[in-house]
C-alpha cells in the first residue's frame, strides 16, 4: 500500500514537471512573432533590407517579409492606395520634406513606434529625432542620415598652390576659386553644383544662415544672394561632365569617389562657415521608416523587424563602406571597421568624419521653416 502511494506521488510530480515545461519552453500562440509587411525603399537600402528581411524570417518563420524596390517618392502614394483593403502593413523609406509634400497622414502606429523612440533615442543624434516629427508628434523612426562634408580633391588642389586647410569660410573659397579658375584657364570651377549636389549646397546654406536668422524671408535672400555670388565668381559648375575640385556632398560621394578609374586623392572635411570660428557640423533630411497603414496584428512584427535593421551593426557598416547609405544608428561605427581606408581616399576615412559629423549636428531651431524655405529656393 506504502508504496502504491509513493508511486502515485511520484507520477503526480512527474507529470506536474512535465506540464509546467511545456508551458514554459513550447511557446503559445500569442507568443509566437507572426504578420505580414512590406517594405518599400529606394535602390541605395533595397540590397540591405532583403538581406535583413531574409536572415529575420530565418529566425521568425511564421512572419512574411518583403521590400519593394522604388524610384521616386510619387511611387508612395501608389503603393498606398494599392493597400486599401490589403492585411499586409506597408512601411515606407521616406525623409521628412517627401513626407510633407506627398502630404501623408500622420502614422497611426504610435505606441510600438515610441516603445522604439524610448529604447534606443540616445543612439541617434538629437537633430534626426527632431526630423521625424511632425506637429510635435513623431511619424517615423530613423534609418539614414546625411551628414554634409566638403570632399576636396587634394592632389588637384596642391597643383594650383592650395593646400584645404586654407578652405575654412565661404570667402576663402571663393577667393580661392576664382584664382583656380583664372590659373585653369576657366575650366576648373572648384565646386560642384549638379545633381544631388546643387540640393545639398543649397540645403548647407540655409542651415547655416538660419543659424544666425530667424526671418524666413531674409533667410531666403541670404541664400539666393550667397547662390548667385558662388555663380558670379565662377566658383559653381553647374553643368553635368564640368571639371570640379570639391563637392559638398554626403555618403553618396563616397560611393562615387571610391569607383573612379583615375588616380586621385581625396579627403573629406568639415565645410566651410560663414565666418570664422562658427558651427561646421550640418546634415540634410535622413530617410525614416514610416507605418502608412496601421494594422493591428502586425504591430509587433513591425516593431521587431524596424529594431532588428536597426542594429543589424555587423551587416550594415559594409553598405556603408560602400558608399550605399548612411545608418542613423550611431552605434553602427562603434565597430572599427567603419576606420577602414577606402579606395582614392587620403587622410581620416570618411566614415569616421561622416560619424562624427552626424554625432554633433545640432536640430534646427525651427525644422517646419527649414523644410519651406527648402521647398520654395527648389521650387519643389
Amino acid at each position: 500500500m506504502k508504496n502504491k502511494i509513493k508511486y502515485g506521488i511520484a507520477f503526480m510530480i512527474i507529470l506536474l514537471i512535465g506540464i509546467i515545461s511545456i508551458n514554459i519552453y513550447q511557446p503559445n500562440k500569442e507568443q509566437t512573432l507572426k504578420g505580414k509587411i512590406e517594405i518599400i525603399a529606394y535602390d541605395d537600402v533595397y540590397d540591405y533590407l532583403v538581406e535583413c528581411a531574409d536572415k529575420f524570417m530565418e529566425l521568425n518563420d511564421k512572419t512574411t517579409v518583403t521590400v519593394k524596390k522604388i524610384y521616386s517618392s510619387d511611387e508612395i502614394l501608389q503603393e498606398l492606395n494599392n493597400k486599401d483593403n490589403s492585411r499586409v502593413t506597408s512601411i515606407a523609406q521616406i525623409n521628412r520634406m517627401d513626407f510633407d509634400i506627398l502630404g501623408l497622414k500622420k502614422s497611426n502606429y504610435l505606441e510600438e513606434q515610441q516603445n522604439i523612440l524610448n529604447t534606443y533615442s540616445k543612439n541617434f543624434s538629437t537633430y534626426r529625432l527632431q526630423q521625424t516629427e511632425y506637429d510635435d508628434i513623431s511619424v517615423g523612426i530613423p534609418f539614414t542620415s546625411r551628414p554634409l562634408a566638403l570632399y576636396i580633391r587634394e592632389d588637384m588642389l596642391e597643383e594650383y598652390g592650395y593646400n584645404r586647410d586654407e578652405m575654412n569660410t565661404w570667402d576663402d573659397v571663393i577667393r580661392i576659386g576664382k584664382d583656380i579658375f583664372e590659373k585653369s584657364n576657366g575650366n576648373v570651377r572648384i565646386i560642384n553644383a549638379t545633381g544631388d549636389d546643387y540640393e545639398d549646397l543649397v540645403s548647407l546654406l540655409i542651415m547655416q544662415y538660419m543659424g544666425k536668422e530667424n526671418n524666413k524671408e531674409l533667410v531666403k535672400n541670404q541664400v539666393n544672394n550667397m547662390m548667385d555670388q558662388l555663380k558670379n565668381n565662377n566658383i559653381l559648375n553647374l553643368t553635368e561632365g564640368g571639371e570640379f575640385l570639391g563637392r559638398i556632398s554626403s555618403i553618396n560621394a563616397v560611393k562615387e569617389i571610391v569607383a573612379l578609374d583615375v588616380k586621385c586623392q581625396w579627403t573629406a572635411e568639415n565645410v566651410p562657415s560663414i565666418t570664422h570660428g562658427t558651427n561646421k557640423f550640418f546634415s540634410s533630411e535622413g530617410d525614416n521608416f514610416v507605418v502608412l497603414n496601421d494594422i493591428v496584428e502586425n504591430r509587433k512584427l513591425v516593431e521587431k523587424f524596424i529594431t532588428y535593421v536597426m542594429t543589424n551593426n555587423s551587416e550594415a557598416i559594409e553598405y556603408v563602406a560602400q558608399g550605399r547609405f548612411f545608418s542613423s544608428y550611431l552605434y553602427t561605427y562603434k565597430n572599427k571597421d567603419s576606420e577602414v581606408q577606402l579606395n582614392n581616399f587620403i587622410g581620416m576615412s570618411p566614415m569616421v568624419v561622416l560619424s562624427n559629423i552626424e554625432e554633433k549636428t545640432r536640430p534646427i531651431s525651427n525644422y517646419e521653416e527649414y523644410i519651406n524655405i527648402k521647398k520654395a529656393i527648389l521650387n519643389k
